[in-house]
């Protein structure tokens, strides 16, 4: 590649930096910092899929410690991938295929540390099927039955994707 291509950015159309702020502001929502949800979006939608750290900063018009602490805290959270190539002292930062799958069902697991604290909970009534314990008996109900349905939505998500 020649330093040109390096150096070269494509600047992001106004409907790609739209796309990213939404998703930003989706994930911020979700309790993630905004600049951490505008790197994941840039990274699934660049062209190339595969980005150096310059390319996210140009593309995003961010600080470098933003675009820093976003690229360490997606790798750390493991939605993107961090890799090098050969004779190229730049790091590549791609989004992880199939991670949503993934990490949904690594929460899954969640579900029964929450059941069992809900349980513990019920337990502080005199009768956990009265009126009084409606409210946490509900939540109880509802980390029940994600806790079972979960692990089986993935599975059917993963049996529906394999080729046939």
């Amino acid at each position: 590649m020649s330093t040109a291509e390096e150096n070269r950015t494509d600047t992001p159309t106004p409907q790609q930096l739209a796309f990213v702020e939404d998703f930003a502001l989706v994930l911020e929502r979700m309790g993630l910092v905004r600049m951490t949800g505008r790197a994941a979006g840039w990274l699934l939608i660049a062209d190339p899929p595969e980005q150096t750290f310059g390319q996210i900063a140009d593309a995003l018009q961010a600080s470098k410690g933003s675009i820093s602490n976003a690229l360490k805290s997606l790798v750390t959270m493991r939605w993107v991938d961090k890799t090098s190539k050969p004779g190229d002292r730049r790091d590549y930062y791609s989004i992880r295929p199939g991670v949503l799958p993934e990490l949904t069902r690594k929460q899954s697991t969640m579900y029964s540390d929450l059941t069992a604290m809900s349980s513990r909970g019920l337990a502080l009534f005199d009768d956990p099927n009265g009126k009084e314990a409606a409210r946490l008996r509900e939540m109880h109900e509802f980390f029940v039955w994600m806790g079972k349905e979960l692990p089986a939505l993935i599975d059917r998500w993963d049996a529906e994707r394999k080729p046939s």
